[in-house]
């Protein structure tokens, strides 16, 4: 056969018409059998059609026949990286590399191989020889990028996409990966652009409609994201990362019935892929309807813990596959104690490689101060980040090494530079399980301090390991985690009422402040009356400026006497945007059905800065903290203005933040009630008693200015607690359940 017929059947091949190519090639190796060209060619056919096993057979052929064929060795390594089989492709591209030393596709090859196994440093070294051979290589240029992307090396990544775009501007990969990246550093308008640019290229680019409904729900722009996660489905119906993100998403704002859609087809596509069906079947709605729909929701949960014990899920990246929105079972007015428990037992059984013990806990060591590390997705601009950011920032340096570990999807902003200037050390958490664990390994902590868990999956997960000898979690979400790997939860006395039932897996720790360092907000500028707020200004405005899944349907009851006693009452609550503008829907719903009064004479605002929100809280006669959950944070803002803050009281720490802060603040007469009688009674008394009111006012300004704010002695008392925690851990002990520290 001559060179010329090849040739031919080769051009035939990069147009496309692989069946004629196929049958052709076919009867010429009969006709053949020596050719190690057409072997090669028909190797390439089936790796078009994705029968790499018969392509592979066919690649070998080519290089028995011919042992010095560089593009045969290359596309064999190309198939075997398609079958997963990373050693064998990295062999393959390094002979062919010996035979053709300029073979940058090789390199390109040996460099996917490479990445696969998580050798970056070799994967990012091919790619760059494969540029340096072909300066113009737009795809090597892209795969650096993932590599970049992959060691955290954020800024690399994007220079490498960018030029990649600079060579080819319609490589619409290169733009989804970008947009990937600066999402990844919580740059969303740049990372919306990206994946417009690269729809605009590829208008059927389903994964980036995908990725842009990513980015549109974290910035709680919930239509948008619909939109595009849709426009995925309709490109690709079988695209179940889609569906996962878009069923969430729906269930998240109460769409119950079309989020169970999604779940049907995911479920329906991959039968035996057990992170969405962890994700379908301990999913927990945020806003309920009724007390009937949590005990269902519930019970659901239950009987999902029980079907869900007789898998196992093997998985990298837990904190990115499985979505721990089951932190919303804090809201439903039960004891969870025996369910997080059962929660974190079955992780522990399904998801093995989360159970990692330091090879560093038993080795004596030789540091002079506390290793501290503080482990959390929100230190930053965060309710979590203004209530502990006062006491990383404060703690004694002499004492204590600090070590601030954040998640990737932590968010910029002044309060995180704050904090993180106030560190020994930063470090960004890898979104790999095994990766994690070996960046806090590393640091040899002798405590870690989580301020939360539950809230976010990544530190959720980074929490059933052992790493430190000492491990800690406190109220930034207050509840218990479940965890025993977690030896206490930091309280107060303050919080935690005589109740003789246990509330926590871990051993309970109280100060006698509240744990907290809080520095209130400073130079707010001058505050906003009622008419800059559009608020009503003849009526008496009692605030409930919380989140609505902390309005409990027990709460609305309470809400409608106020009104129905007060005619001249409204009730202020935040509404807003995104998800926010369902929960409002399903509220109204609710409260047509049972207390109508409700939505005649609630008024909703808008998401509020700072600076408006305790505008607010000044502006109204009264605030009413919600039962079963009440406020924390906004309790320490609202207490610069002294506005009263009605509570009650429970038997849990959630319950008692506002009744525990009043008390440090040795309030005479504070505003806690111990009935729903009396809630109703004593708001509607302040909201009318102008001179009550005001004196309460001043005296919690006061108060709060000397007893809650820059509380030193509660300082103190954390740092003691931290050097007997170290102290017991180095003997092998640990402090008993219910310690009291007292400085």
């Amino acid at each position: 056969m001559k060179d010329k017929s090849i040739q031919e059947l080769i051009n035939l091949y990069h147009s496309g018409k692989l069946t004629i190519v196929e049958k052709k090639v076919i009867e010429l190796i009969k006709k053949n059998p020596k050719s190690f060209v057409l072997y090669n060619l028909f190797g390439a056919v089936l790796s078009n059609q994705k029968n790499f096993d018969k392509a592979v057979i066919n690649y070998k052929k080519s290089i028995e026949i011919n042992p010095d064929y560089a593009e045969g060795h290359n596309n064999l390594g190309g198939a075997l990286y398609q079958l997963r089989k990373f050693n064998e492709a990295i062999d393959s591209c390094q002979r062919a590399i010996k035979i053709k030393p300029n073979f940058t596709e090789a390199y390109n090859n040996l460099g996917l191989a490479f990445k696969e196994l998580r050798k970056f440093n070799e994967a990012i070294d091919s790619y760059q020889r494969a540029i340096k051979i072909k300066p113009n290589f737009t795809e090597a240029y892209n795969n650096l990028g993932l590599s970049f992307e992959d060691l955290g090396k954020f800024n690399e990544a994007i220079d490498s996409y960018q030029r990649a775009i600079k060579i080819n501007p319609e490589y619409a990969e290169a733009y989804n990966n970008l947009g990937v990246t600066f999402m990844m550093i919580g740059k969303f308008n740049e990372a919306i652009d990206s994946y417009q640019r690269a729809i605009k290229i590829n208008p059927e680019y389903a994964e980036a409609y995908n990725n842009l409904g990513n980015v549109y729900d974290i910035n709680e722009k919930v239509d948008e994201a619909i939109l595009n996660y849709k426009k995925a489905i309709k490109i690709n119906a079988n695209f179940v990362e889609a569906y996962s993100n878009l069923g969430h998403l729906l269930k998240e704002i109460g769409k119950v019935d079309e989020a169970r859609n999604c779940a049907n087809k995911i479920l329906s596509l991959k039968p035996n892929d057990i992170g969405y069906r962890i994700n379908i079947t301990l999913s927990i709605i945020p806003v309920v309807s009724s007390v009937e729909e949590i005990n269902f929701h519930r019970n659901e949960y239950q009987k999902g813990l029980e079907l869900l014990k007789k898998y196992q899920y093997l998985t990298e990246k837990p904190g990115d596959t499985i979505t721990t929105n089951f932190f919303h079972l804090g809201y439903h007015a039960r004891e969870n104690l025996e369910l997080m428990k059962n929660t974190s037992d079955l992780f522990r059984q399904i998801i093995p490689n989360i159970n990692y013990v330091s090879k560093n806990i038993d080795k004596q060591k030789k540091q002079k101060k506390i290793k501290v590390g503080f482990i959390s997705e929100f230190l930053t601009k965060h309710t979590v980040g203004k209530l502990f950011g006062g006491l990383i920032k404060n703690i004694d340096k002499k004492k204590f090494d600090i070590i601030i570990f954040h998640t990737y999807r932590t968010k910029k902003s002044l309060i995180k530079n704050e904090i993180d200037s106030h560190s020994n050390k930063v470090i960004n958490l890898s979104n790999r399980i095994k990766e994690q664990h070996e960046q806090v390994e590393k640091e040899n902590l002798d405590i870690i301090f989580y301020p939360e868990i539950g809230m976010s999956p990544i530190t959720y997960f980074l929490a059933f390991a052992r790493l430190a000898p000492a491990q800690i979690v406190s109220w930034g979400h207050p509840e218990t985690t479940g965890i025993n790997t977690i030896d206490y939860f930091l309280s107060s006395t303050l919080l935690e009422p005589n109740n003789v039932r246990r509330k926590y897996s871990e051993r309970l720790i109280c100060l006698s402040q509240f744990p907290l360092y809080y520095e209130p907000p400073q130079n707010l500028g001058t505050l906003k009356n009622r008419k800059d707020l559009k608020l009503p200004e003849n009526v008496r405005l009692y605030g409930c400026p919380q989140s609505l899944f902390k309005l409990h349907p027990d709460f609305d009851s309470i809400l409608a006497e106020i009104l129905d006693q007060d005619p001249e009452g409204r009730i202020i609550l935040i509404g807003g945007e995104g998800k926010k503008k369902y929960w409002l829907e399903i509220l109204k719903k609710r409260w047509s059905k049972n207390f109508p009064i409700l939505n005649k004479k609630v008024l909703f605002t808008n998401t509020l800065s700072l600076l408006e929100f305790i505008s607010l809280c000044k502006c109204v006669n009264v605030l009413l903290d919600p039962i079963h959950f009440g406020g924390g944070n906004s309790f320490l803002e609202t207490m610069l203005v002294g506005t009263p803050s009605i509570t009650m009281p429970g038997t849990h720490l959630k319950t008692n933040i506002t009744a525990a802060a009043y008390k440090q603040m040795k309030i005479s007469k504070p505003p806690i009630v111990q009935s729903s009688k009396e809630y109703i009674n004593l708001a509607i008394e302040l909201a009318q008693d102008d001179k009550k009111n005001l004196s309460l006012r001043e005296e919690s300004k006061t108060a709060a200015n000397k007893h809650l704010y820059n509380n030193l002695k509660a300082l103190k008392e954390f740092e003691q607690f931290l050097e007997e925690a170290h102290t017991t851990a180095q003997s092998g002990n640990k402090l008993k359940d219910g310690y009291k520290i007292r400085f």
